[in-house]
């Protein structure tokens, strides 16, 4: 029998996208690890384009391929990670012991480790290994297809390697069909060495070739125009359409059908039943379903791979195309789909693969059997460290539930297991879904320690989506006994969501430390240790938390050492170190694929260090890439609240006013931080007695007296910002009464604070200078000491101010001089506008004639040019000359500009 051509032998339409390709891997052999990035839609020729480019390579290359199937359908999470390990194995020719994690998966290699001894990054370590030591022999090109199925173990797996891959020599090829763009593809598109390639429709020439190529002899004008229409380009449907005549339908599906439906019974009975298979089908398998193997198999099997319908995986086979499948697939009649799936179904019972057999199981309608290998699937999914697998098929269980069902567990431990597979994999919302499932069905009068377990995972959940955990922990302490491990567990889980409510905290985190040392349990006792250390400003205990930490299979715990330990030397004033600290939380974080997570907390006291030492473009730069990868809700909302912040001290209002009315509501004491912004916003907006009112809510927060006095404190000072506004040489005397109040206020809430530490104590000493006027000189040595550029510059202000004040005005120049200095290093437009004013002379003397006085007078008032013009009866347009008169002399960029400026100078 001859089988006619149906995939064109030349390759047509592609070459550019070919050179790119070889250009990605001289990169990654020339100057380190790459990424390839290949997008387009199904049947566009993604895969045909890897081929011809395996092809083009030479023998010293080498290359290994992992296709990711359609959800539900693999057996095992990380599919096609499994493919490409499991022939780097081959090549690199292993005894057992050198990688214990991946025995998991490859039982040859020896028993593997346990879950003590480092876990899934542990695992992902084995596969870098491996990578890097088989592309030590020559340049390895790793291909992930069809990333757009992929699980999410398999992405995280990917975006490890993307981010640890050292060694020159490695390029990572992936395929994804658009609009796909997750964080993983955004992160790598980010990454340097990133290759992107989207292959679009071929155009009427190029389909000639491949029709052209495909026959065997060239095709007429007409038909290449016909062919080209109704395929639109698609090499896949061009191949479908190269022998069909003017009857073919155009409807994918059965266009797609035309080869498959003209296939000899027995060979198109053979395909159907690997259409239910999924993505990808073992020999043996298919064999079994089938009921037949030997001589007819194969053969039957070859008239389909030289049809290009099947083409061979390993050691088996899968379809050349989704869109084949899935049309081969939908031909079947509900009926035959169960009975296929049911035959599957039967063929897996005795196997390891419970994930593939839950889905087999579920279509052919067994759901006890759906059930019982769902249950299973899910415990191999954890061992894997596949928490979203975990969550998916926990979820099946709980949906099949059945109480008669012999699982060894009820519904309570499902609900239980599920809630805390969801916070391992990120997904809050459907946790908490669960765990109020599980409290729903638990008596905690007769099971305490099971309604205190799904209570603290509950509260985890809600406090990682929006921070109110708080009341279930305090709950389920209420169910467990003193000096237990479960207590112990749950009050530094309880003490760290405490914070920074800092003496509700503070008993917590002692009695969680005690148990923890009592019990020998590393957990309770890296908590305590945090907590206490954090609270003593130990950096003793927190080095101790560090070390057990790191011998942990913990890592968002100890993505948690760096945050107190950055705050600890911010506290202290030494920021650079803090700076330091966090960067390297971050780095790890994202070398673990925490980076959205952990890594946005920790940008955020990278971000606060890189303010305050007046490094603002990379402050600038960390905020926004942050923010673009889309962090938790809580990471967010303090990562807007410091760039609106830094956006107000460059003088960008619109940019500082968006990010103010995104925090201004919330309720989070770690964000009182907002208060500042809000009150600095309202005065630089020119509105002094709303920055009051708003300032009068920051000290009416329960929060203020509640959190470190170091967080407290900068908004007294914004405070006393405000008061320093409100009081213009011309204040009457119930504005003055107000006004000294109000800083008798401030006075206040200062005494009742401790001080914590060198950056506190510069705070209270500006903040005294604000309120008494005095004491300028004190607060700048403070400033200087710490090397905080903007609060330096911000005191040389005013002791200028106070030395124009005094006559002094050598003195004033000398220190107004060095703010401005400081503030253009910064680009601190707003200061560099009120020291230049300082420096410039007094308006009095700077040609104010005496009508534009007057008018400056009224523009203090708030009238507008008419209203100005009928107060002088003058006309509108004459007001607006003498006020476009004034603005220039007084170098004000707006009217509220010089309104302040008439105030402060005594001229209104």
């Amino acid at each position: 029998m001859v089988t006619r051509r149906v995939v064109s032998p030349v390759f047509v339409g592609r070459i550019e996208e070919l050179n790119q390709l070889g250009a990605a891997l001289d990169s990654a052999v020339g100057h380190g690890p790459a990424v390839a990035l290949v997008a387009g839609e199904a049947g566009i020729g993604k895969s045909r384009l890897l081929a011809e480019f395996t092809r083009s390579l030479g023998p010293e290359v080498r290359v290994v391929t992992g296709v990711c199937a359609e959800l539900g359908r693999d057996a095992l999470p990380y599919a096609p990670f499994v493919t490409v390990l499991r022939t780097l194995l081959q090549v690199e020719g292993v005894t057992p012991g050198p990688y214990r994690r991946l025995a998991r998966w490859f039982p040859e290699l020896g028993e593997s480790g346990d879950d003590t001894e480092g876990g899934k990054h542990r695992l992902y370590e084995e596969v870098l290994t491996l990578i890097e030591r088989v592309s030590a022999h020559g340049p390895l090109v790793v291909t992930i297809e069809d990333l757009h199925w992929a699980d999410a173990a398999t992405c995280e797996l990917l975006g490890f390697l993307a981010r640890n891959l050292t060694r020159p020599g490695v390029l990572l090829t992936v395929t994804y069909r658009p609009p796909e763009a997750g964080p993983l593809l955004s992160e790598l598109v980010r990454r340097p060495r990133t290759t992107r390639l989207r292959l679009d429709r071929l155009g009427e020439q190029d389909v000639g070739r491949q029709l052209a190529a495909i026959l065997g002899t060239e095709p007429g004008p007409t038909a290449v125009r016909r062919v080209h229409d109704r395929s639109d380009g698609n090499p896949l449907f061009v191949e479908a359409l190269a022998r069909a005549d003017e009857r073919t339908p155009d409807d994918a599906r059965h266009l797609l059908l035309a080869g498959p439906r003209s296939l000899p019974g027995p060979a198109h009975e053979l395909l159907r039943t690997a259409a239910a298979a999924g993505g990808r089908v073992g020999h043996g398998l298919l064999a079994e379903v089938a009921g037949q193997d030997g001589a007819e198999l194969d053969m039957l099997l070859r008239e389909l791979v030289d049809r290009s319908l099947l083409v061979t995986v390993d050691d088996g086979y899968a379809f050349r195309h989704a869109l084949i499948r899935d049309a081969v697939y939908e031909d079947l009649l509900p009926g035959e789909r169960a009975r296929l799936h049911g035959r599957y179904a039967e063929a897996l019972r005795a196997g390891d693969a419970p994930a593939e057999l839950a889905a087999h199981a579920l279509a052919a309608g067994d759901r006890s059997l759906a059930l019982s290998a769902a249950r299973r699937g899910a415990d191999q999914a954890r061992g894997s460290y596949a928490y979203a697998e975990q969550v998916r098929l926990l979820g099946m269980v709980v949906d099949l539930w059945d109480p008669d069902a012999e699982l060894g567990v009820d519904r309570i431990d499902v609900l239980t297991e599920a809630a805390e597979a969801c916070m391992l994999s990120g997904d809050y919302a459907r946790g908490i879904d669960h765990a109020d499932a599980g409290l729903a069905a638990v008596d905690e009068k007769r099971e305490p320690e099971r309604a205190s377990l799904l209570l603290e995972h509950r509260g985890r959940l809600r406090h990682r989506l929006n921070a109110t955990g708080v009341s279930d922990w305090e709950h389920a302490l209420k169910l467990l006994p003193p000096g237990s491990s479960r207590r112990g567990r749950l009050l530094g889980v309880l003490a760290m969501g405490l914070l920074p409510d800092v003496d509700r905290a503070r008993e917590s985190f002692e009695e969680a430390l005690a148990i923890g040392r009592a019990t020998g349990d590393a957990t309770i006792t890296i908590r305590g240790l945090l907590g206490v250390g954090s609270m003593t400003r130990d950096l003793g205990m927190l080095t101790e938390a560090r070390a057990l930490a790191e011998r942990l299979d913990s890592n968002d715990l100890l993505m948690t050492v760096p945050m107190y330990e950055a705050t600890l030397h911010t506290r202290a004033g030494r920021h650079h170190r803090a700076i330091e600290v966090a960067d390297e939380g971050m780095h790890l974080a994202r070398r673990y694929g925490l980076g959205r997570s952990r890594g946005a907390e920790l940008a955020r006291y990278a971000g606060h260090g890189l303010i305050l030492t007046g490094r603002w473009d990379e402050a600038n730069t960390l905020l926004e890439e942050t923010l673009r990868a889309g962090p938790p809700p809580q990471s967010e909302r303090g990562l807007r609240t410091l760039a609106g912040y830094l956006s107000l001290l460059r003088g960008d209002l619109p940019a500082a006013a968006e990010a103010a009315a995104a925090v201004e509501h919330s309720t989070a004491g770690s964000l009182f931080s907002r208060h500042q912004l809000l009150c600095l916003l309202a005065l630089a907006q020119g509105d002094a007695e709303r920055a009051d009112l708003l300032l009068e809510r920051a000290l009416t927060d329960p929060a203020l007296h509640q959190i470190y006095s170091s967080d407290a404190r900068p908004v007294l000072v914004a405070g006393a910002l405000v008061q320093r506004a409100r009081l213009s040489p011309r204040a009457d005397a119930g504005q003055r009464r107000r006004v000294a109040d109000r800083q008798a206020q401030l006075a206040a809430a200062d005494a009742a604070l401790g001080v914590d530490g060198n950056l506190d104590r510069a705070w209270q000493t500006m903040l005294r200078a604000l309120i008494e006027d005095d004491g300028w000189d004190h607060a700048v040595t403070t400033w200087r000491q710490l090397r905080q550029p903007y609060e330096l510059a911000l005191c040389l202000l005013h002791r200028g101010r106070t030395a124009l004040a005094a006559g002094d005005r050598p003195g004033a120049t000398a220190h107004l001089r060095e703010a401005a200095g400081l503030a253009e290093d910064l680009r601190a437009a707003p200061l560099i506008r009120q020291i230049t004013q300082l420096l410039r002379p007094r308006p009095a003397q700077d040609g104010l004639t005496e009508r534009e006085g007057e008018v400056l007078r009224l523009i203090a008032e708030g009238l507008s040019n008419r209203q100005i013009a009928a107060r002088l009866h003058i006309s509108p347009s004459t007001a607006g000359v003498h006020v476009s008169h004034i603005l220039t002399k007084l170098d004000a960029a707006t009217r509220t500009e010089a309104a302040a400026i008439a105030f402060r100078e005594g001229l209104a």
